[in-house]
């Protein structure tokens, strides 16, 4: 016998009782929360009236103060979202009360209440029969789960009341109970005097409770707020925060709720084990209150962003937009503000991002790691190679002091293949030797440099202004990788004026000193040849040049070893063009031409950024003693440690490319390593997108994958379809399940062809809106999706004529963009809908679609279609595609 039997009772009793015992519960809670509230309040104005307090602790003492009072702002609004009874062992009983946030004190109320992130939360999202252990006065209990009600809680004129709670228990459910108020309504008090009134009123109250889960109705466009998760989301979203770990899972199983509620657990330092503080270093001064923040999450689109930011708010975490960011977003900050990789009016890049940039070859976006992978292998070798040439090079030269401090450089790299980045711990002793010779040599190099421009300038005193202005005609001409080779006095200069004359005058002096001493020519068509081909005569002699020359060839072998670090990291984009130009003779990667040598395509940014994150990332991990004041090493470390964050968070990570998901991973803090990811391979709508778990392992090795196949969101007849269409590409959405106690067949989806004109199109789909409103008796959430953003307005137009008489607006949403109150049809162009959910959805044009996107057209119908939870209709303009005759059956002509 189960310890549970016995509490067996009347199962209608047992209801009621719940009920009862649930509403005075809330009553309680909230009236004592906000109790708390108004001390919170009163104690902040005595803490800022007081000058005196020191300030770290005035901040850290409001920020406590602020989280207190946001749970108690949730607890009054929100009591408790479920209800358990256990028993134990030995038949002893105990009730518990479940809340979203941190739990209140309730002396003297007979409650207990406890938040879902503690190990009792754990207890709602067991179904009834099962065991579960619970720590108890310092031991473990074994306590089995025998009922359970999940509760919406709502406060309407000084009652309270919960709508469409789940209860299960011994001998009944899961079954919905619409109201807990109207549950304890008295039935047919007055039958003999009205006895038509009392049988209407038996079965109105007869409704009250229905078997199975009732699946409620999306009103308006929001992500579906589901307080409690099921037994198996319970389970991922509860792992150790240093989990490395990706969450598969089809439409509708919940998996951004997951990292939404692990999110909230893990920054809730009050449930984090003693292991977990510690990695965090919790307790340090200001740590607790900088942890907070400590976090990112990328999603793919900005509509995305917005859509799980309200998530985050329900759930009271603090989301600012450097918090949640679309890739692309935090792609361009980085590119430009940390690792000046494109071109801004204060660096010397010469890059520019083009989305629209034709510079890879057809297959290169899919075959992204072992383009990566080839780049990254000959940057490295590239660089370690011209490290040991400079450092031979200083060996070799005539001078002994100078050939001395070389050969003890070429002891410190080693023999080829050996290369490190301890090789930088290793240069360390001679790194000063280095830096006062090559300073002094540089300092003799400048004095001959500024005498050559003072001559120019006692010539002609408008010289510099004439170089100026001639400077400003090649604004769009840059420099050849090669030619780039000046010191570190190039970065962050004057760009305009006579300062910034003079410093390109003396920059193209040095350029072609180089040149000469080599034995070469500065190109004609570059930046520096042209600014050479105006100064014509106005240059120093041969002689002249080839003794500077010789000078800056060998302050350019010392300054490799001044800051070895830097050109490690910080060399990386110019390596990059050098890479580009080989392949790109080789017919390799990229396109031979059409494009100009300062453009990168997006994903040839993240490339880049790849290259030089996980340089830098080995560099903290590896080299930890190049972390010290006064080593200029120090700058490129501290730039990494700057962009850690303990936690990274990734929804709809099928879209990104492995090469993007490595940029997110690798900004997981060093002790932590936390990393959580979501998404359907079924659902990727990107041609660069993470295509298997192979590709998901490439970024990190030892992630976890896990998988959700309880699905929420769909009626039966949705799920079908979803299913069938999965199946078109041989996925494995037949794996996905719906909940075995949901009560929601819906009605089948339907489909119109021979729509090619948008008026026709317009009143069809007026026609099937006015349907789902009667079956409704209200408006649902309703999105409208068409195959581009020219589309968007011209339907909303034309389907706002045909809806003017029932009232109802259409919103157009140009790129994503959403506006307008809720209660509205919107229309979107499908690239944008990505993880958003609605009540109907209409997908129109697939045979367009299918036209104009051939290889991508399942995935778009597939996460299209998944986007209804009861409604979908399908047009095309002539038949369906053919590889949806299979499907045709599914479909009928209206509801």
């Amino acid at each position: 016998m189960k310890w549970g039997d016995v509490l067996e009772s009347d199962p209608e009793q047992h209801k009621e009782t719940v009920a009862r015992e649930s509403l005075d519960a809330f009553m309680a809670i909230s009236t004592t929360a906000k109790g708390h509230l108004s001390a919170a309040r009163s104690t902040s104005v005595q803490i800022a009236d007081n000058s005196w307090t020191n300030p770290e602790a005035d901040r850290n003492r409001r920020h406590i103060d602020e989280e207190n009072a946001e749970g108690y702002r949730l607890l009054a609004s929100e009591p408790a979202i479920a209800r358990v009874t256990v028993v134990d062992e030995g038949g002893s009983s105990d009730t518990y009360y479940i809340c979203r946030a941190t739990p209140v004190a309730l002396p003297g109320k007979g409650i207990k209440l406890a938040s879902y992130r503690s190990a009792v939360g754990r207890l709602a999202a067991l179904p009834v029969g099962t065991d579960h252990t619970l720590p108890r006065n310092g031991r473990s209990v074994t306590v089995e789960v025998v009922d359970f009600a999940r509760f919406q809680p709502k406060a309407m004129n000084g009652e309270w009341d919960a709508r469409n709670s789940i209860m299960a228990g011994a001998g009944y459910g899961p079954v919905t109970v619409e109201s807990l108020r109207r549950l304890l309504e008295p039935l047919g008090a007055d039958i003999d005097e009205d006895l038509l009134a009392a049988l209407l009123e038996e079965e109105s109250g007869a409704k009250i409770v229905r078997d199975g889960l009732r699946k409620s109705v999306i009103l308006k466009m929001d992500l579906r707020d589901q307080p409690i998760l099921d037994q198996y989301q319970d389970d991922i979203f509860r792992l150790p925060l240093n989990s490395r770990l990706l969450l598969l899972g089809a439409p509708g199983t919940g998996k951004t709720t997951t990292l939404i509620r692990r999110l909230g657990q893990k920054l809730d330092t009050a449930f984090l084990d003693e292991d977990e503080q510690r990695a965090i270093n919790l307790g340090a001064s200001g740590r607790d209150l900088e942890y907070v923040r400590d976090w990112v999450m990328f999603t793919p689109t900005e509509l995305l962003k917005l859509y799980v930011k309200e998530a985050f708010n329900r759930e009271g975490i603090p989301a600012s937009d450097d918090r949640i960011s679309t890739w692309s977003d935090y792609r361009e900050n980085l590119a430009r503000a940390e690792f000046t990789i494109l071109r801004t009016a204060s660096n010397s890049s010469s890059f520019v991002m083009k989305g629209s940039a034709r510079t890879l070859l057809d297959g290169t976006e899919t075959d992204a790691i072992a383009w990566f992978e080839a780049f990254e292998s000959w940057q490295k070798k590239t660089y370690w190679d011209e490290m040991r040439a400079s450092a031979k090079t200083i060996s070799e030269h005539g001078a002994a002091e100078i050939a001395r401090l070389g050969q003890r450089l070429v002891t410190a790299i080693g023999a080829e293949g050996s290369e490190t980045v301890q090789v930088f711990v290793s240069l360390l002793p001679v790194a000063d030797e280095i830096r006062v010779m090559a300073d002094e040599r540089k300092a003799a190099t400048d004095k001959e440099l500024r005498k050559a421009t003072n001559l120019q300038v006692n010539r002609d005193r408008s010289f510099l202004d004439a170089l100026g202005s001639f400077m400003e005609s090649l604004a769009d001409v840059t420099d050849d990788g090669d030619e780039q080779e000046d010191d570190e006095d190039d970065q962050n200069q004057v760009r305009v004026g006579r300062t910034a004359a003079l410093n390109q005058y003396m920059r193209a002096i040095r350029t072609h000193a180089r040149a000469r001493a080599r034995r070469r020519n500065v190109p004609k068509n570059t930046r520096t040849g042209r600014i050479l081909d105006w100064l014509g005569d106005r240059l120093p002699s041969e002689s002249e040049l080839l003794r500077i020359g010789d000078s800056l060839l060998v302050q350019s072998s010392l300054r490799w070893f001044t800051n070895p670090v830097r050109r490690y990291v910080d060399g990386i984009p110019g390596r990059y063009r050098q890479f580009r130009r080989i392949k790109q003779a080789e017919s390799s990667w990229y396109e031979p031409q059409g494009f100009a040598p300062t453009d990168l395509h997006p994903l040839e940014v993240d490339v880049i950024l790849l290259a030089m994150l996980s340089s830098s990332d080995e560099l903290v991990k590896r080299a930890r003693r190049l972390d010290s004041d006064g080593n200029p090493a120090q700058r490129v470390l501290n730039r990494m440690n700057s962009l850690y964050r303990t936690q990274v968070l990734v929804d709809e990570a099928t879209d990104f490319s492995p090469i993007q998901l490595a940029c997110m991973a690798t900004l997981a803090r060093p002790g932590t390593r936390s990393f959580f990811a979501c998404g359907d391979f079924n659902q990727r709508v990107t041609l660069w997108g993470a295509r298997t778990v192979s590709e998901i392992r490439w970024v990190l090795p030892d992630i976890e994958t896990r998988s959700v196949s309880i699905a929420y969101r769909q009626s039966r007849h949705l799920h079908e379809l979803a299913r069938r269409l999965a199946s078109l590409e041989g996925d494995a959405a037949s794996e996905v399940v719906l909940s075995s106690f949901a009560e929601n067949n819906g009605v089948p989806p339907v489909l119109a062809t021979g729509l090619d004109e948008v008026p026709a199109t317009a009143a069809w789909l007026a026609a099937r809106i006015n349907e789902i409103e009667d079956f409704v008796e209200g408006l649902p959430s309703i999105a409208v999706l068409v195959n581009s953003e020219a589309e968007v307005r011209t339907l909303a137009q034309a389907l706002g004529t045909a809806l003017v008489d029932q009232n109802i607006p259409v919103i157009p949403c140009p790129d994503g963009q959403v506006r307008g109150r809720d209660g509205a049809v919107r229309v979107f162009n499908v690239e944008h809908i990505k993880g958003l959910e609605f009540e109907a959805v209409f997908f129109v044009g697939v045979d367009k679609l299918a036209e104009n996107l051939p290889e991508l057209f399942d995935k778009y119908l597939y996460v299209g279609a998944t986007r209804a939870a009861t409604y979908l209709g399908l047009t095309s303009a002539g038949p369906l595609p053919p590889r949806l005759g299979t499907i045709e059956n599914l479909f009928a002509s209206k509801w």
